[in-house]
């Protein structure tokens, strides 16, 4: 039976004037990677961006930019506050962003979970789209819960499971505003988890 939900990847071009694709197109041979990201208001968002070696160019870049209301760098991780209608024309409600996302001169590349419905939705709100990749979505038999769900999300997306990894345990806790020793735990049990799918125990 076919899923309703479909693994989409798509490239979008970011229009001028969008804090992150600016970036993207003034250092256009790098490739930055939004590790995660939230909405704080209808229009206001943060971002978590990484590159393989940052340098303090792009800091003082995002941090002169018009769309850039607040900057703050936390171990390899820049979380940024911006305002921006582009991204928001992109998510919808109950659509799901899968990080890390990749930006490279002016292209944003995104893989969602989303259905038919917002993927028309999605090609009708923004120009430029590209469809790179649809495939069916999967369940696994073994359930974690969405706050789980969540902080697995964020420890892969911000590289801590990487070798070396992008982001130290304490960091990774301070992002997420829990214990060190919880996200240790939390991880332990998720790890547990996907352990037991893989081997299908």
């Amino acid at each position: 039976m076919e899923s309703k939900i479909k693994h989409i990847t798509i490239n979008a071009e970011i229009p001028s004037g969008v804090t992150i694709g600016d970036i993207s197109r003034k250092y256009p041979e790098i490739s930055f990677n939004i590790t995660n990201g939230h909405w704080i208001s209808e229009d206001e968002r943060i971002l978590y961006i990484t590159c393989k070696e940052w340098k303090k160019k792009y800091f003082l870049f995002l941090k002169k930019h018009k769309g850039v209301k607040s900057i703050e760098q936390i171990g390899k991780v820049i979380r940024i506050h911006i305002k921006s209608v582009f991204l928001k024309n992109i998510e919808q409600k109950e659509m799901t962003i899968l990080y890390p996302t990749t930006l490279k001169n002016g292209m944003h590349r995104i893989e969602f979970l989303i259905n038919k419905k917002q993927l028309k939705s999605l090609k009708k709100g923004i120009s430029n789209i590209t469809v790179l990749k649809i495939a069916d979505s999967y369940e696994t038999k073994t359930k974690i819960t969405e706050r789980q769900e969540e902080i697995l999300w964020k420890a892969y997306s911000f590289g801590y499971f990487k070798y070396p990894r992008g982001i130290t345990l304490t960091d990774l806790a301070k992002l997420l505003k829990i214990s060190k020793a919880t996200l240790s735990q939390t991880l332990r049990i998720v790890e547990n988890k996907a352990i037991i799918n893989l081997l299908e125990i």
